[in-house]
Parts: C-alpha cells; structure tokens; sequence
C-alpha cells in the first residue's frame, strides 16, 4: 500500500484534472477540443493580417472552457506560435460587473486596475510624447469626443511634477476636487457612465497607437475579454443598458486594432433568447464571429483525457513502463465507463469525474507503482456520489 496522492505513483508530476485554470497563463494547457481551437487560430490569424475590430462571443455550458480559453489563448507561447505576425497583441481579462451598484464605474476601474495606473501612464506618456499637442490632442479628441478628457490625456502624458502627476491619478480614478481641477486646467471630473467608456477607449487607443495610419506595423492589437457576461441578467434594465451601451460605444470609438470577446454561460439553449434582449440589438449587429463551445461526446471525452494526461507538464512519457495504456491509471474501457454515463461531457465535469476517480483509488490503496490500474471491475466498485462530489 501507498501513501495517499503520490501522483509519482501513477507515472504523473502532478493533479492533471484541476477544476479551475491557473491563474498563469503559460501554465495553461490546451487538450482536445480542436474545432474550437481552430476557431480562435482562425480570429487571431485575421486579427493580424487585418485592421478591423472584431466582436467575438464565446458561448457554452457552464465549466465548458470558455475562462480556460481567455488565460490560454492570452500566453505568450500561443501568441508568439500565431504566424506572420506584424501586429503585437495586449490581452486584458476581466468579469462582467455583478455589483448592481455602479456597474459602469466596477467596469472601468477593473480594466484600469488590471493594466495599473503606472502602466496606464506609460502607455500614455509614450503616445502622446511622439506627437506635437496640437497633433495629440486632435487625435485624442477624435477618439474621446471630448476636448476636456483629451486635455487631461495630454497633461497625464507629460506632466512630470509629482503633485500634479498624483492629482492626475485621482482624477482618473476617483475624481478631484474644483480646487484641484483648477489646478490641473481641467473643467470638470469624469463623472458620468458614458465619460468612462470614453476614457477607456482613449486608454486602449494609446495601448494601440495613436499614428493615423493604418499600417499593421504601426499598431498594436488589444483583445479585451469579458468573462461572465451572463451575469448582467441579475441587473436593473437600466443598469444592464449602461453596460452594453457602453460596450456598443467602445467598439464605435475602436474601429481598428481591437478584439471584443464576451463570454457567455447558458445553462440551457432558450436563455439565449432572454439574453438576446439584454445585449440589445445595436451590440448583437457589432458581433462578427461565434464560437460555440459543445458538450464533447465519448470520443472526445476520452481524446480529452489522454492529451491531457500525456502533456509533457503532467507526464514524461519516456518513464511510462511499456505495456501500459496511453490512459493509464484509466485502462480504456473503464475510462470509457466513468465518462459514457455523466451528463454535460464539459472539460470542468469531465476533469471532476477523473478526478474524483482517482482520489477514491488513492484512499483505498488501490494503486501498486506500476501493477494497479482502474479498470472496469473498479469503476463499478464507485459509487455516482462518490464520482460527482465536488470536494
């Protein structure tokens, strides 16, 4: 008998079957599920060959793979494997706000938290600084659509002085006081929802260039992924309305260089309908491309596993003893047994599944290094409490 989850045992480095991806992009994997990764090869590929935005919604079940698809897809060992790449690609990952508050204000501080406010200024600094200020600020003022926001974008990019630099950075995150504007020059507060989608595509366009051209060489892409998109259903109409509107003005002001992904739960195909109403016609007309992510069935369940599995961050193949299967400690048939019965085949409840398998031989001493597999005989030992606990 051994010693309970020694992973080592079963010829694995570590737990394969996590039920939430790393928070490390480069450590997330991509196993099975190639129609839809080909889906996103195929944006990226046109996301770097060409200069119009895309809106792009990933919808699915739930533990289906669209958050694990957000952290993957933004590593930069898969960002740096797309070909002929002349455009650079800044990915920012966010949550739908849920917060029936202020969701346009929890919306904008996320992203400007995400990038950081030392970063926000560089990215500024850097834009504004190739430029005369007439230059920068009609540019600006193109994309703002307001001379005051395109004044404080032009002050944040060259001021240095330390007092006014960190009144600066109040102003854009919490505001000032009328003593302090008048300090900066500046009329008045970003205070309304629609002022902070339009500093947030100021903030993005710098992140992509100011340069009027449309040469790829000259630009930036940004991806912006909004994960839980479903959750503004728990919002006011009013409050839901400030956030689509403001998305629908976001890909307006970004015509070029930009990726809008929104990721979409649906616990089942007539929700989506109802949340049809809550995006709103003038945002579903702006969606250029659908991924649908499926319930995988028992091939692919099983595809999914052995890849898994077998990636060289979980196992090194070369210390597999000959003789055993590729879906070892599963033999096939019982893995084919654990996965035929379970309902939704999503990544999430397969990986649970595995997972939960393996647990319950550990602690019943099942495994021999290298003698004891799960085979048919054992699967029906288990009982569906014991393979679908969470814990």
């Amino acid at each position: 008998m051994i010693s309970k989850f020694n992973w080592g045992y079963i010829f694995l480095k570590k737990n394969p079957f996590d039920l939430t991806p790393p928070v490390d992009s480069e450590q997330v994997i991509w196993a099975g599920m190639e129609g839809v990764k080909r889906q996103f090869d195929e944006i990226f590929k046109v996301a770097v060959s060409d200069s119009a935005t895309q809106v792009v919604l990933n919808r699915g079940l739930y533990g289906g793979g669209k958050t694990h698809a957000a952290i993957y897809f933004a590593s930069d060992k898969y960002l740096s494997s797309i070909p002929t790449s002349e455009t650079p690609i800044h990915q920012i990952n966010i949550c739908a706000p849920k917060d029936p508050g202020k969701p346009a204000e929890d919306f904008y501080i996320d992203i400007l938290d995400t990038l950081g406010m030392s970063y926000v200024h560089k990215i500024i600094r850097e834009s504004v600084c190739q430029l005369s200020e007439a230059e920068a600020m009609k540019l600006l003022q193109t994309v703002l659509g307001s001379e005051e926001l395109a004044r404080a974008f032009w002050l944040f990019g060259t001021e240095n002085t330390g007092e006014k630099q960190a009144l600066l950075r109040a102003y854009f995150l919490e505001g000032c006081t009328r003593t302090e504007l008048r300090k900066l020059g500046i009329a008045r507060n970003i205070s309304k929802s629609q002022d902070r989608f339009r500093v947030l595509a100021g903030v993005l366009q710098c992140l992509i260039g100011l340069n009027p051209s449309q040469e790829k060489s000259q630009h930036s892409r940004v991806c912006l992924w909004v994960d839980e998109i479903e959750d503004l259903i728990y919002l006011t109409s009013s409050q839901f309305r400030i956030v689509t509107q403001g998305l629908r003005d976001l890909i307006d002001r970004l015509p070029n260089f930009f990726t809008l992904f929104l990721n979409m739960t649906l616990a089942d195909p007539e929700a989506y309908e109802e949340f049809n109403v809550i995006l709103g016609g003038a945002l579903l007309d702006r969606i250029t491309d659908v991924i649908y992510f499926p319930e995988l069935d028992l091939n692919e369940a099983v595809e999914y596993v052995s890849e898994l599995i077998n990636h060289p961050q979980y196992r090194d193949k070369s210390l597999l003893p000959e003789g055993l299967p590729e879906t070892y400690p599963f033999d096939l048939t019982a893995l084919e047994m654990l996965l035929e019965d379970l309902e939704n085949k999503t990544p999430r409840n397969i990986n649970k599944r595995c997972r939960n398998a393996i647990y319950a031989a550990f602690s019943d001493g099942h495994f021999e290094i290298g003698k004891s597999i799960i085979d048919s005989a054992y699967v029906m030992k288990l009982e569906q409490i014991e393979l679908d606990r969470e814990v």
